[in-house]
């Protein structure tokens, strides 16, 4: 009896311990740095279906040098809505090269349901990252159309 008991009791925290380290490289993972034209960024990649959905939906809002990188499986014409958003963002596309292709800024969450998506020309360009940052962050950093992303 006892050496079931602490069999059992064996198993419960080996799969505790698997777990567990598996949460610790996920969150190591999902918090990384970016660097735009020397400017570092704190950010959360977003990554899969369920979190490119959720975004910055519901959050209060972003600290000065902090943001959002949405990593995309392939190229595509990525289209940003500001459902359940409650502060205002600026998103920058960029390209397989992470060269920034299109920029939108001060995005307000009154915009919500239009849909943005990066052009040039009128026709749309593809895109395989997408950068959110808090509204102004662009600006005043000077980072525009054409600057590369280092991460």
């Amino acid at each position: 009896m006892k050496k079931s008991i602490l069999k059992i009791l064996l198993i419960v925290l080996i799969v505790l311990a698997v777990f567990w380290n598996k949460s610790a490289q996920n969150s190591e993972n999902v918090k990384k740095t970016l660097k735009i034209d020397g400017i570092t960024l704190n950010i959360e990649i977003v990554d899969t279906d369920a979190t490119r959905e959720q975004g910055l939906s519901g959050k209060d809002g972003l600290a000065e040098n902090e943001g959002m990188l949405f990593v995309f499986d392939t190229e595509g014409y990525y289209g940003f809505w500001m459902k359940d958003m409650k502060f205002a963002i600026d998103i920058a596309w960029l390209n397989k090269d992470k060269k920034i292709t299109h920029i939108e800024k001060n995005v307000s969450p009154e915009t919500y349901p239009k849909i943005f998506y990066a052009f040039k020309t009128d026709a749309p360009v593809l895109s395989l990252y997408v950068l959110e940052t808090s509204s102004g962050f662009l600006a005043e950093n000077n980072i525009q159309i054409g600057d590369f992303v280092a991460f």
